[in-house]
């Protein structure tokens, strides 16, 4: 990177918006967030974090606070949704010591906001919603809706989510239904016990998932330990809007996932998306770059969906501290990014077709699921969990570690 330091603007305040300032911070750029909402408050309940996304983490220093937030995982348990019986016990615990945790998206947001918060490279704008996006060759130019202000910015990183409002601007297909719906709900601590140290039903149970024909649920620990994130995901076709038909699906389940869903909230419905696999993570001359689920929402049946947008953010804060030319830069993220995200797509397209057998052919899954040993399951997984982060060093003279499997 040259002595002029480039004007980076990054679109969105989420997840992937905050990590990436992180990331930018850490290796010595500055960045300002413009974020449309006043406030930032993260919706949604829980989600899943392994360790390739928290090797960026412990990058930032910030796996401690997520660890005291997060409940730490080393298996996930697959069931038969008819019956609860064991399928397989899915190793996803990281050789290194690194952690895999199930914690609460307000969680993970209040931790990168507070670090954000305290790190003097980042500024932090609410209420800037980009209203219209002007690419140029030296320079993208930013409308702000509110007072009609013009921001000339180097680098534009979209990271504004499924419905990227750059996305639009920069004519690109939209990101499509997947014909799927998740019916999220948290259980809380009702209060009623003492504080003996006692947790939610199911707290204490780990990582379950719950696999039947057309639909399966999943149900893991957040907040520490104290409430239950349980998430049920069904065609879409299946749930018109009725929580109650929804509830009907599982009525003759599973006791404990039934149990579950009776001491939960009514679970509110989120359409599933998934952005076209074609569409480019640069634009504009490679002044504009696209991260997170404005690059490639994806449906979360590998758990991933943050995960990815975390490991975007390190490894473009990588490329653009290599070089100066925004052309260099893009290409060397997107070359990065690419095969991983492809490789992901095709786990994701592979868990929702197996997680959905009907009988006789769950049988068969079942079969071969419970015959491969520990250590072959971990394997199969290695190459997702076993991504570690760039060093995310300032200035450094090589660049052979851009996000590479350890």
């Amino acid at each position: 990177m040259s002595q002029s330091q480039p004007f980076i603007a990054i679109v969105g305040g989420g997840v992937a918006g905050l990590t990436t300032a992180l990331c930018l911070a850490r290796v010595g750029l500055a960045s300002t967030i413009f974020e449309r909402a006043n406030e930032l408050s993260e919706v949604g309940a829980g989600l899943q974090l392994s360790p390739n996304a928290l090797s960026v983490m412990d990058r930032l220093g910030l796996l401690p606070a997520l660890k005291a937030v997060g409940v730490a995982a080393d298996r996930v348990v697959l069931k038969r949704g008819s019956s609860g019986r064991t399928i397989a016990a899915v190793p996803v615990h990281a050789g290194d010591g690194t952690p895999y945790l199930s914690l609460h998206r307000a969680d993970l947001q209040a931790v990168l906001l507070d670090a954000v918060l305290r790190e003097p490279k980042i500024s932090l704008r609410l209420g800037a919603e980009i209203a219209a996006l002007g690419p140029g060759e030296h320079a993208v130019e930013l409308g702000l809706a509110n007072g009609g202000e013009t921001v000339l910015a180097d680098f534009v990183i979209a990271a504004d989510g499924v419905r990227s409002a750059i996305v639009r601007q920069m004519g690109l297909a939209p990101a499509t239904p997947t014909g799927t719906t998740a019916w999220r709900t948290t259980i809380e601590d009702d209060g009623e016990t003492e504080d003996d140290g006692e947790t939610p039903p199911g707290a204490g149970d780990g990582i379950r998932a719950w696999l039947g024909a057309r639909r399966h649920a999943v149900a893991y620990p957040i907040r520490a330990g104290r409430a239950v994130n349980l998430v049920m995901i069904t065609r879409s076709d299946d749930d018109p809007g009725a929580a109650h038909r929804l509830i009907a699906g599982f009525s003759r389940w599973d006791a404990q996932l039934v149990g579950l869903i009776g001491r939960a909230p009514a679970p509110t419905p989120w359409p599933l998306f998934a952005a076209p696999g074609s569409r480019p993570f640069t634009l504009g001359n490679g002044r504009i770059l696209l991260v997170g689920d404005a690059a490639h929402a994806m449906a979360p049946y590998a758990a991933q969906g943050a995960g990815m947008a975390i490991e975007d953010a390190a490894v473009l804060a990588e490329a653009i501290v290599r070089t100066n030319e925004p052309r260099a830069a893009a290409g060397r993220y997107e070359a990065a990014r690419r095969p991983r995200i492809d490789a992901v797509r095709k786990r994701v397209g592979f868990h929702r077709f197996v997680y959905h057998l009907p009988a006789p052919f769950s049988l068969g899954r079942d079969m071969a699921l419970a015959l491969r040993p520990h250590d072959a399951l971990r394997a199969d997984l290695a190459w997702l969990y076993d991504w570690r982060a760039p060093a995310l060093a300032a200035d450094r003279p090589h660049a052979d570690d851009v996000g590479v499997p350890r």
